[in-house]
């Protein structure tokens, strides 16, 4: 989960848990970048909002690195906007909150199993 704590839902990581899912939280999207890199990451869940150019740099390179890894933009407030910068700039899905947990498992899921994954 990339972005300011207070920024997400707080019953958006206990529904993550209860589905199976570990969570760690990264504050900046670059913070993210080098656990993409180094390890099996199911999903990146990032905050829908305008990304500067060195965030749309970072999206691609998760999607290079890790092309299996969803990436997930999430909103409790969805536009039009929202959901086609969110497209343009690499998510797999996007998820407006408060959401299901079969639309979570279907979002976290978007981008494919990776492969050390069941």
């Amino acid at each position: 989960m990339v972005g300011d704590g207070q920024d997400w839902p707080p019953e958006l990581e206990s529904l993550l848990a209860r589905e199976g899912y570990a969570t760690e939280r990264r504050g900046e999207l670059d913070l993210a970048l080098p656990l993409v890199e180094r390890a099996s990451v199911w999903a990146l869940l990032v905050l829908a909002r305008p990304w500067g150019a060195s965030d749309l740099l970072i999206l691609k390179r998760v999607r290079e690195s890790s092309p299996r890894t969803a990436i997930v933009a999430v909103t409790r407030t969805p536009t039009n906007p929202d959901l086609k910068r969110a497209f343009e700039s690499g998510a797999t899905a996007f998820l407006s909150w408060p959401a299901s947990k079969e639309a979570l498992r279907q979002a976290v899921d978007s981008g494919g199993v990776p492969a050390d994954r069941p």
